[in-house]
């Protein structure tokens, strides 16, 4: 789905499966970091994203970032702090 506010449901009917979210289109560092909080507040185990990542100026960075929210449970405002 590309409506990030059901995801939870997504996660009720795939049980004990774990759930790993798509990225899709391209979007800006904020739109992606607040869409990844809201993703895992939902019981998302994790993300698959491609052109947000390899595509973006800052790899690295953006990566970092990410994984602060995935793996951290950063917010994206204290996530989007590692890319300024």
């Amino acid at each position: 789905t590309d409506d990030v506010s059901v995801y939870h449901k997504v996660v009720e009917i795939a049980g004990k499966i774990p759930v790993l979210v798509r990225g899709g289109g391209k979007a800006s560092d904020e739109e992606i970091l607040v869409r990844t909080e809201h993703l895992m507040q939902q019981g998302v185990k994790g993300i698959v994203y491609g052109r947000n990542v390899i595509q973006h100026q800052n790899p690295r960075g953006i990566t970092q970032a990410l994984m602060k929210v995935v793996h951290e449970k950063a917010t994206a405002a204290e996530a989007l702090k590692l890319l300024k």
